[in-house]
């Protein structure tokens, strides 16, 4: 997903949200500072928090994230969340900030897919923001809307097997699903990546036997 200000927009928008598109954090503060409302968005949902985590504007998010009445978990149009934009994107510095919001949730879910954070992370092979996020409290076996695919198995999908061996060395992840547990099974076994295989099966009997 990707949001860029087209000159229309530049004429229509609230002055907030240009300036967070833009990152241009003098420009917010002075909006804010004269009682500009934090969580405006635009018709499609995108507020001034999901246009700066998005375009990896750090300063901007760290400006927003400050003011009182801010809303982290704002949904879009598509009910993604700051934090799952720049999750998706690998923007870690953003996300350091996100989640150090108390009122964060972690494991909010988009509406289209269903993925949270961890989730998108995993799956566009962002190893240092899956760390990060498991570090904060992520749920390793939150799955899409599907009810079939979590963080390891998009990881499995994409061959991010630096993602798939730090979920499966976490010791969190919870094999009792068996839809879930026969598709990480059956993309390792796409993947021809033998030792990986191995692994797996490995971490799956460990969990079984409560070894």
């Amino acid at each position: 997903m990707t949001r860029s200000l087209q000159s229309d927009e530049a004429e229509t928008w609230p002055a907030l949200l240009v300036a967070a598109e833009r990152g241009d954090v003098d420009a917010a503060s002075a909006e804010l500072a004269a009682g500009a409302d934090v969580n405006q968005a635009d018709d499609d949902g995108w507020s001034a928090l999901h246009l700066s985590a998005l375009n990896a504007h750090v300063p901007m998010v760290e400006t927003l994230l400050g003011h009182p009445d801010v809303d982290v978990n704002c949904r879009n149009r598509w009910k993604s969340t700051p934090l799952s934009l720049a999750s998706a994107k690998g923007h870690h510095a953003c996300i350091v900030a996100i989640v150090g919001h108390p009122q964060t949730d972690i494991n909010a879910k988009a509406e289209y897919y269903g993925r949270t954070a961890l989730i998108e992370a995993a799956k566009n092979g962002h190893v240092d923001v899956v760390r990060l996020l498991v570090e904060h409290g992520a749920d390793v076996n939150s799955t899409d809307k599907s009810g079939r695919n979590n963080a390891l198995i998009e990881a499995i999908k994409g061959r991010h097997y630096a993602i798939a061996e730090y979920l499966l060395d976490s010791g969190k992840l919870n094999f009792l699903n068996k839809d879930t547990r026969l598709n990480a099974l059956i993309w390792a076994g796409s993947g021809h990546d033998h030792p990986f295989i191995e692994r797996l099966e490995a971490s799956i009997r460990k969990f079984f036997d409560g070894d």
